[in-house]
């Protein structure tokens, strides 16, 4: 499955590494890890995880309050956000 990512999503993944590892050497390392598990997680099983908005789903983090929110359509799988848990939900939903 192809994955694209949307561009403020990338910023907002980029945005909490370097917060991390701001707070602590390493902890931002972990939090990638963190994404990318939970990415595979969901390439392996993209309609498994709950919906949350129209065709929207999300899949959180284990270890950080972040969550990967993403669509389906074909082939492809579109990361519409990297959200944190604890902040203004639904700020995404104009992303296409």
């Amino acid at each position: 499955m192809h994955v694209v990512s949307h561009p403020e999503a990338d910023e907002e993944l980029e945005a909490a590494v370097l917060w991390y590892e701001e707070r602590q050497p390493g902890l931002g390392g972990d939090f990638l890890e963190q994404f990318e598990l939970t990415l595979r997680r969901i390439v392996a099983e993209p309609e498994r995880w709950r919906k949350i908005r129209g065709e929207n789903r999300k899949l959180n983090f284990h270890r950080f309050p972040y969550a990967i929110v993403y669509s389906v359509q074909a082939d492809a799988l579109f990361v519409k956000a990297v959200m944190h848990l604890h902040r203004r939900p639904l700020y995404w939903k104009g992303r296409v």
